[in-house]
């Protein structure tokens, strides 16, 4: 539902998902995650400026489609989070934690008083996929903000070395260049 795509003929059954060029580590990871559990087919192509990973795997297809409830095609057509997904508080933070790793950022700002400010935030143009998040967010402790951005994408945001801290313990990232700056601005919040 962040950068991703479910395809099928019937024949072929593919999950891909779209990243950075920069982000080959994090793409390396979840190749790696899928290869162990299931010996699928996996593709790396570039594309533009983008980094195409494919996975094709019969078994992974059906688990995300039949088993989890994942709709067919690309990030747009799947406005709701599966219900399985949502029932259990495992596949809620850890759906999170990929709608993040695909869709979400960390950076820090000088604000009036304060430098090094630190904000996690998930941008999408899926309004519905957006508000679900947050109100999982909210039941969660974090303290959220909501925005529509100057283009046609919503925000949510988290501020503050206490709330990145709150997401690391609960939610975390397996994208390790994000891991890296949450960790960074603990580090440096407790120094």
């Amino acid at each position: 539902m962040g950068d991703g795509n479910l395809w099928t003929n019937n024949r072929k059954y593919e999950i891909t998902i779209t990243g950075n060029p920069n982000d080959k580590g994090y793409m390396d990871f979840i190749a790696d995650y899928a290869t162990r559990a299931i010996k699928p087919t996996v593709y790396y192509r570039v594309r533009g400026r983008g980094l195409r990973l494919s996975i094709y795997s019969k078994a992974l297809f059906l688990f995300l489609t039949k088993y989890l409830g994942f709709g067919i095609g690309g990030e747009k057509s799947c406005g709701v989070i599966p219900s399985k997904v949502v029932e259990s508080r495992n596949l809620r933070l850890r759906f999170i934690r990929g709608i993040f790793d695909t869709d979400g950022s960390v950076f820090t700002s000088d604000k009036k008083g304060v430098n090094d400010y630190p904000t996690i935030e998930i941008t999408n143009e899926n309004l519905e996929l957006l508000l679900s998040i947050r109100k999982i967010l909210d039941a969660e402790g974090f303290k959220t903000t909501f925005r529509k951005s100057n283009t046609n994408t919503f925000k949510i945001a988290i501020h503050g070395n206490k709330m990145v801290r709150h997401w690391l313990n609960v939610i975390g990232s397996s994208h390790p260049r994000k891991r890296l700056k949450m960790e960074s601005i603990i580090k440096t919040s407790c120094s």
